[in-house]
């Protein structure tokens, strides 16, 4: 095993203890990913990591792409329980009230799944049909509430005029770098990007550089953003 496998955070698993094998095969393999990028990891390695013998692997998965693909997809299953369900249950009268309280959300997932933000940064860099699959049956269903929105404050003249594409990823980028490059962070600042304190604080610089570059009305900003901050403790 490698200094960065055993170094690393709920990457080593024993087979006496924990989840079930194929959820420890899961877990080692979503950790691997998000390092590596699909290219860089084998199955060696990711049944080294998860404690269980490489056989294994294949008898609970057909090989290395459909192991892939259950792993992005317990991902997405983990978003759309914690956010893709919140977001989908808010009230949406109040449009600037609702995009104000998805970007928290959005923060708040990224913060205790910092491998979803280098996942999609891996897998994003290349085009394959790994990524055309992504795409389209993950990604997309995700953004399409925000995009309603989106068009609704585009017709109605209350968001500045930024295309879509440009705007949602400036959002993912400033909602996930943070906690994806949380080893820099700590690096750079001597902070602990992942702690209760700094998610907060993210949460709070996010939605204020967002939500002020993208609402036309500053007084409608402002009123957006203090009711956000009274549910931000809240997440």
């Amino acid at each position: 095993m490698t200094a960065m496998e055993q170094s690393s955070p709920g990457l080593t698993f024993t087979p006496e203890k924990g989840p079930d094998a194929r959820d420890r095969i899961l877990s080692a393999a979503l950790s691997l990913f998000a390092m590596r990028g699909f290219e860089g990891v084998s199955t060696t390695q990711i049944a080294k990591v998860a404690g269980i013998t490489q056989p294994l692997i294949h008898y609970h998965f057909k090989n290395k792409e459909a192991l892939w693909k259950a792993t992005v997809t317990r991902l997405f299953n983990q978003l759309d329980k914690e956010f893709t369900q919140v977001v989908n249950d808010l009230p949406t009268h109040d449009k600037k009230g609702f995009i104000v309280e998805a970007v928290r959300h959005y923060v708040s997932f990224c913060s205790k799944h910092p491998e979803f933000g280098q996942f999609l940064m891996r897998e994003g860099a290349q085009q394959t049909e790994r990524l055309e699959w992504l795409a389209n049956e993950l990604v997309k269903p995700v953004q399409q509430a925000f995009y309603d929105v989106y068009l609704e404050g585009a017709s109605e003249g209350w968001l500045k005029p930024i295309p879509f594409p440009q705007l949602i990823m400036m959002i993912s980028a400033s909602a996930s770098h943070f906690f994806s490059l949380s080893p820099l962070v700590k690096t750079l600042y001597d902070i602990e990007p992942l702690s209760a304190e700094e998610t907060l604080a993210q949460s709070d610089a996010v939605v204020e550089v967002i939500i002020s570059s993208i609402f036309k009305d500053s007084g409608a900003t402002n009123a957006a953003m203090a009711g956000a901050q009274e549910n931000a403790t809240n997440l």
